[in-house]
Formats: structure tokens, sequence, C-alpha cells
């Protein structure tokens, strides 16, 4: 297994990742790294507190993507349900007009 130095909040690490996910766990640093500067109010927390509130902030994020998602999803549905139909009656004119 690969092992990955890396810097998150100006502390190096050695890690240890599957082959192949070395460009994941940078862009994994990249983005900690860059939501700690977002969050300058975080450094003044005891480390593990910090990284607690940190992982909060990411995974709401998340939780609100995947809801403005699935929002999203149901209305392309819903546009689709709606060509389907429109396309149905295009066809059926034009098979009544041959």
């Amino acid at each position: 297994m690969p092992v990955v130095k890396i810097n998150i909040d100006n502390k190096e690490l050695n890690l240890e990742c599957g082959d192949g996910e070395e460009a994941l766990l940078r862009k994994a640093e990249n983005q900690l790294n860059s939501k700690l500067q977002d969050h300058r109010e975080l450094s003044t927390l005891p480390e593990a507190k910090k990284y607690l509130m940190l992982a909060l902030i990411i995974i709401s994020e998340n939780v609100d993507n995947y809801e403005k998602e699935k929002k999203i999803e149901l209305i392309l549905n819903e546009i689709d349900k709606e060509l389907l139909e429109l396309e149905s009656k295009l066809i059926e004119g034009l098979n009544q007009n041959a």
C-alpha cells in the first residue's frame, strides 16, 4: 500500500491508502484545508472538537447537496414524463394525418 504524506492544518501526516487512491486523498487534503481556512473560528477550539466541527460542516453540506439533487431529480423526472406525453401526442397526430 502506498504511503502518502499529507499536510492538514499545518500538521504532516503519513497515511496509507489503496493503490490509485493518492489523488483522492490529495483532494480530501485540499478540501479539509480549504474548510479550515473558510472557518477560521475553529482554530481556537481543541483539536478533537475542531475536527468534529469540521466533519459536521462537511457532512451538513453533503446532506444539503443530496437533498437539492433529489429535488432536481424529481423535477427532471416530471419534465421527462411531460416530454414523453407530448411525443406520444405528436406521433398520434402524425399517424392520424397519414
